[in-house]
């Protein structure tokens, strides 16, 4: 069986499997009144919300998009703070609805900061809406998300969108805490579940946008879906046998406890630095900033993502990502969210020494 390091899907515990097996439940069944609230409320203190959290059948991008088309409309100023691949995507899907969209860019492989984002807003003059990326999965990079909130907060009344795909489960997320209105995050990542869900939790401001504003739409519509989340149900079928598992997961990480899981993740990531450090490898992510679900890795100046992608698969057995947009094929991605053990990672990097003769 391969290692699979990549930033997503990623493999997902024995017992998540099992429970997804279990065999299909109709979503408007008992059965499924009872699954729903109990997935949902597991999943509170991982996003830090009392506010409605709507699963739809989608991607993260999908999620994404949805975040968009029920708090944005055509010609609202949109504020896009981005530092890498996945910040682009939602700033892109943003304007594909024909937002005004404002993007403030910070240099791949470190974070915005507060100051970065007091200066954006004071830039863009009134903005509807803020995009913002907890961990941007391009590059290793995790944002000072709080503080983005704050400095937001502060200066500007607008919606704070963030995606939380690859951080929700894994990094400290307070949601009410910090202001923000939209979370967007997914199953396969640090939810240890198979792919098939977007979970999205909305404030009840965005929910009021949402009903007398934002764009047309049908299938992503949040006011619909959380009216239908509050029967115990949901607006069509959604993906039954990834939420029998995911309350699996959800019940393996509510055991484990938020603060452990926050703990494993930093600890693995730490780890993982230190040993590319030694071994002469050098990560993509400023140390202060760096991921604790995603660590990306500079390759040496000749040396091809695609052709180490394939050399640790067939001679190791191991299969990790690539780099994205402009560094496609100067670095490899390291993914160690979810279900994880050390030697894993140590095996992973250990290879990827061998690979590249270091």
């Amino acid at each position: 069986m391969n290692n699979v390091r990549t930033s997503g899907p990623l493999p997902v515990p024995p017992q998540v499997t099992e429970a997804s097996a279990h065999g299909v439940i109709s979503h408007r069944s008992d059965a499924f009144r009872a699954l729903l609230p109990e997935v949902l409320d597991g999943l509170r203190p991982f996003f830090g919300t009392g506010a409605p959290i709507l699963p739809f059948t989608c991607s993260g991008t999908g999620g994404m998009e949805a975040a968009v088309v029920n708090c944005v409309a055509p010609g609202d100023r949109v504020l896009a703070v981005s530092a890498g691949h996945f910040g682009d995507r939602f700033a892109e899907i943003a304007r594909c609805y024909g937002a005004d969209v404002i993007v403030h860019q910070v240099p791949w492989g470190t974070a915005p900061t507060a100051a970065d984002v007091v200066g954006a807003l004071r830039a863009a003059g009134p903005v509807r809406a803020v995009l913002l990326t907890h961990n941007e999965t391009s590059t290793g990079v995790l944002a000072p998300l709080r503080e983005l909130c704050l400095a937001v907060r502060e200066s500007s009344d607008a919606l704070i969108l963030v995606d939380g795909v690859s951080s929700v489960g894994a990094a400290r997320f307070d949601m009410d805490d910090w202001g923000v209105d939209v979370a967007v995050t997914v199953t396969q990542k640090a939810l240890m579940a198979q792919p098939g869900l977007s979970l999205i939790a909305t404030s009840h401001r965005a929910l009021r946008v949402a009903h007398g504003g934002g764009q047309p739409r049908y299938y992503f519509d949040f006011p619909r879906m959380a009216a239908a989340v509050e029967e115990g149900t949901t607006t069509y079928t959604p993906a039954v046998t990834v939420l029998q598992g995911l309350r699996a997961a959800v019940g393996m990480l509510s055991a484990e406890g938020p603060e452990r899981v926050f703990d494993r993740h930093r600890a693995a990531a730490v780890t993982l630095r230190q040993s590319l450090l030694e071994r002469g490898m050098t990560p993509a992510a400023d140390a202060w900033c760096a991921s604790p679900t995603v660590t990306a890795v500079h390759l040496p100046d000749g040396v091809r993502a695609s052709c180490v992608r394939r050399a640790l698969e067939r001679d190791h057995g191991i299969l990790v990502a690539s780099g994205r947009s402009e560094w496609k094929e100067s670095t490899v991605r390291i993914g160690h969210m979810g279900a994880f053990h050390a030697a894993e990672i140590e095996a992973t990097v250990d290879a990827l020494g061998r690979v590249l003769g270091s």
